[in-house]
């Protein structure tokens, strides 16, 4: 049976949130105000959310939810896992969304750093699951010559 189910995350960044959901292609509407969600059953079983992905630009019949929880400064995830699932993955939420969050909270603590540190460049490497982003700042970039 569909329905929505609230999940606990570690997202506290609204930016970054919004960034890798939207570096993943899904259309996302951000508001000041949680706004009623759209549920399989056209209702939105109480349910809202300040960010949320229409569950229509995912060829779904429930919307994706990001509700901010004042209490515990995270971001709580509400879907319906019968409609992400088959769109989305499995893994959706604890891989893809997560790692697409984990880049631009990098992204954005170097754009933080770049006023101390300089320049900084982002390289990255990835090597089956392991994703690797390597930050080198030009204020400490150090030339070590070893003799052998």
């Amino acid at each position: 049976m569909s329905h929505f189910s609230t999940v606990t995350t570690k997202l506290t960044n609204r930016e970054c949130l919004v960034d890798a959901l939207q570096d993943l292609q899904l259309t996302v509407q951000v508001y000041e105000k949680p706004q009623l969600l759209k549920g399989y059953y056209d209702d939105s079983e109480g349910k809202s959310a300040e960010i949320v992905v229409p569950g229509s630009t995912l060829n779904a019949r429930a919307d994706i939810g990001f509700l901010w929880d004042q209490e515990a400064r995270i971001y709580q995830i509400i879907h319906d896992a019968y409609e992400t699932v088959p769109r989305l993955g499995e893994n959706f939420f604890s891989h893809t969304l997560m790692q697409a969050y984990g880049k631009n909270m990098v992204r954005a603590k170097a754009a933080q750093l770049q006023e101390q540190l300089g320049e900084c460049t982002i390289t990255e490497e990835t090597k089956g699951q392991v994703h690797t982003l390597r930050l080198a700042f030009s204020a400490h970039q150090q030339t070590q010559q070893v003799r052998r």
